[in-house]
């Protein structure tokens, strides 16, 4: 028998123990990949964008987004990214042209 929504929301954790970068599987097609983003609603119905492997060097292949309830996790971060400065981290330029320095240990 298929069992998906069989999760408890007593933890208040929105995507139940999967983090970016864990193997997942979706329940009800058997699609696998690896969670490359996720995307939280007000409604409570809160979604992760799955990417699949690809067979081939070179080869891209579409993710899909999936309801967290038809999720299962099957391995721990298949994939992990390094902490790094991004566009978020950079300050924006002063209008006088000066930048601010951030250094490497403060990241």
């Amino acid at each position: 028998m298929l069992r998906i929504f069989n999760r408890k929301s007593t933890d208040n954790d929105p995507f139940c123990g999967v983090a970016m970068g864990d193997k997942v599987k979706d329940t009800l097609t058997g699609f696998t990949g690896v969670v490359i983003a996720h995307a939280e609603h007000m409604t409570g119905c809160n979604q992760l964008y799955v990417l699949p492997q690809s067979e081939k060097e070179n080869e891209i292949k579409d993710g899909h987004w999936f309801d967290i309830e038809r999720i299962e996790k099957i391995g721990d971060r298949a994939v992990v990214v390094e902490a790094r400065l991004t566009g978020a981290d950079v300050p924006a330029p002063r209008a006088d042209g000066a930048r601010l320095r951030i250094s490497s240990s403060a990241v």
